[in-house]
């Protein structure tokens, strides 16, 4: 069942491929012998492949979802669109000790002096949570001075992301890995005008 779930909603292009081969085949043979099971079979193919793509149209896995908050995400970080990084945070946010306020001050702030372009992230699915890795290359925001701390051009982030009560994946923590493992709170201590934890 596992199997049928993952082909029809998340790689319907191989099913797809398949259905249209089995159409084809049928389709030859009816013509060339005029089975009427063939025929039979052909339209079968052609109608199961048209109900796959309204099945994978309708709906949103979580796969889709989540790779929907990561590009918001990534998207936000790049145009300095802080309050729409925010709102992907869960209100369970734990970094350490501190809560989601003091990552959405570290956000805030941070947009405010920064940029960051993403890679494609990684992905390592758990059973309810999902972890994702990815390299971002930060660059001074436009009319900023402030100079970057020492490697924080590339950082390499991982970040674990979980469902809400909503359904939508959100930020439940998050971690430097590289250059060093720090958690994102201590960034506040580079930004200009933010409350020291």
């Amino acid at each position: 069942m596992a199997l049928l779930r993952y082909l029809v909603f998340e790689n319907s292009t191989t099913l797809w491929v398949v259905l249209v081969i089995a159409a084809v085949i049928c389709g030859t043979i009816w013509r060339r012998t005029g089975a009427p099971g063939a025929r039979v079979a052909a339209i079968a193919c052609v109608t199961v492949g048209v109900v796959i793509g309204i099945l994978a149209w309708l709906v949103e896995t979580d796969h889709e979802r989540l790779a929907r908050t990561i590009r918001t995400m990534t998207d936000a970080a790049a145009t300095g669109r802080a309050d729409v990084f925010i709102e992907r945070i869960s209100p369970e946010y734990r970094g350490g000790p501190l809560g989601k306020e003091t990552m959405a001050e570290v956000v805030r702030l941070g947009l405010k002096q920064v940029r960051a372009d993403a890679a494609d992230p990684g992905i390592a699915w758990g059973q309810r949570d999902a972890v994702v890795t990815q390299a971002y290359r930060f660059y001074p925001a436009p009319g900023s001075r402030m100079p970057l701390p020492p490697g924080a051009e590339r950082v390499v982030w991982e970040g674990t992301f979980a469902p809400d009560a909503d359904g939508e994946w959100r930020l439940r923590s998050a971690m430097a890995t590289q250059p060093r493992r720090v958690a994102p709170e201590e960034a506040l201590h580079y930004l200009p005008g933010a409350r020291k934890p």
